[in-house]
């Protein structure tokens, strides 16, 4: 009887393939299905053998070409997925990147008009510093300029900040007045906007962040032009806040963090002030995280303070440590970050103005109040002053009215619903 072999193949090859007893044996599988089947009276082994032995060669063959295909169709299917997503993604970022590179240029634009605006202001000619000396400190911290806040015992908004602020002004200019210092040094230790990152958050703006970031340069520029109408020179550093940044990732790097609202908001006033050409402010370091800036012939630690290096005396000393290994010495620090005044002997620790929120008060179990530090730096003394900032009825605060309509700014009052509350009053 003729033998089909064809009857055989496919057994055969699973056989050589995949048993663990005959597999990778040509010949055994041949002797395996020869006797299986019964074939020794049709076709002796080493026929039978050879044929198998060429069909399985054959098939064996086949099936590598099979793979070999599938291979090459799965990376020519690789290389086109990657391909289309590359493209995909190189189209986004140059998109992106013409979209800053033209808001960055309408933002220069909106600078120099600013900038030509200010020049037409009567700012004051540097005084003489004749029986004048040591330096006068600003510390403004924590604006959280687009949070909404509508607590019963405590208000903010855009029109609150602008008022908080400028009585904080007023104080420091009163402050330096009554103690004849020589020039002053603003200091910036981050957090100017609020984080839109969590959800209470994202329901507590006051405007989103872009607009809020312009409303806060407006108002800023204002602070500043009435600290320079004093007559001294100031000088500017800033660094970065965590609640700030741009993005969701926190990072601890300059470069990193720099990518922050509070570097933008610095860098556009001081393209303002440089397009005015006005003298007698001069900007230091604005994206940072920590900074080291001589003040009266002190070393003064600026920072946000993430490490919370201001809360106890062991941390602060712990801090100066770190610093002593790199060669600097450090005689005191500010910081921000916590919403609750600390001062010590050795560092400084400034409210928000935005004061109590829910966050502080129901996730820290902390009560916070709108305070900052003003300090008087003279004949090797360092002298902080805290100024209660957060009563503001009556005060006029910096004209922010056209740009709330322009930004379409939330406020306070337009939450309120007029519902009468008695009360008894002795």
């Amino acid at each position: 009887m003729k033998v089909d072999y064809q009857d055989y193949i496919e057994e055969s090859l699973e056989l050589y393939l995949f048993d663990s007893e005959v597999g990778g044996s040509k010949r055994a599988v041949a002797k395996f299905i020869h006797h299986k089947y019964g074939l020794e009276e049709d076709v002796v082994l080493d026929s039978f053998r050879k044929q198998l032995s060429n069909l399985l060669n054959r098939k064996i063959a086949d099936r590598e070409i099979i793979t070999e295909n599938v291979k090459l169709a799965k990376q020519k299917q690789k290389n086109q997925d990657t391909n289309r997503i590359e493209r995909k993604s190189f189209r986004e970022h140059a998109r992106l990147e013409n979209a800053l590179t033209e808001y960055a240029k309408e933002l220069s634009n909106q600078n120099k008009e600013y900038g030509e605006f200010l020049k037409t202001l009567e700012i004051k000619p540097l005084s003489k510093s004749i029986n004048k000396s040591g330096t006068g400190v600003i510390q403004i911290t924590d604006l959280h300029g687009n949070e909404l806040i509508n607590l019963p015992h405590n208000k903010y908004d855009f029109n609150i900040l602008a008022k908080r602020l400028k009585l904080y002004i007023n104080k420091c200019l009163k402050l330096f007045k009554d103690n004849n210092v020589e020039k002053i040094a603003i200091l910036f230790t981050g957090d100017m906007l609020n984080s839109d990152r969590r959800l209470d958050e994202l329901l507590n703006q006051a405007t989103n962040r872009s607009k809020a970031s312009l409303l806060m340069q407006h108002i800023l520029t204002q602070a500043i032009l009435e600290v320079r109408s004093l007559g001294l020179p100031i000088t500017i550093v800033s660094v970065l806040g965590n609640e700030s940044r741009v993005g969701k990732e926190m990072t601890f790097s300059s470069e990193g963090l720099s990518d922050n609202y509070d570097f933008n908001i610095l860098a556009n006033i001081k393209e303002k002030f440089e397009f005015a050409k006005i003298k007698g402010i001069k900007f230091g370091s604005i994206d940072k995280v920590e900074e080291i800036v001589e003040i009266d012939g002190k070393n003064w630690l600026i920072a946000h303070d993430l490490s919370k290096f201001t809360d106890n005396q062991g941390k602060s000393q712990a801090t100066v440590g770190r610093y002593s290994l790199q060669g600097i010495k450090v005689d005191y620090m500010v910081a921000g970050h916590i919403h609750a005044t600390r001062v010590a002997g050795d560092s400084a620790r400034s409210s928000s103005l935005a004061g109590s929120n829910s966050y502080n008060e129901i996730a820290l179990n902390l009560h916070g109040k709108a305070q900052h530090n003003g300090y008087i730096a003279k004949d090797g003394r360092i002298e902080p002053t805290v100024f209660d900032l957060q009563d503001v009825d009556g005060i006029d605060g910096y004209n922010i009215i056209e740009q709330l309509e322009a930004y379409n700014a939330k406020s306070v009052g337009k939450l309120n619903t007029g519902t009468t509350i008695f009360k008894v009053v002795v």
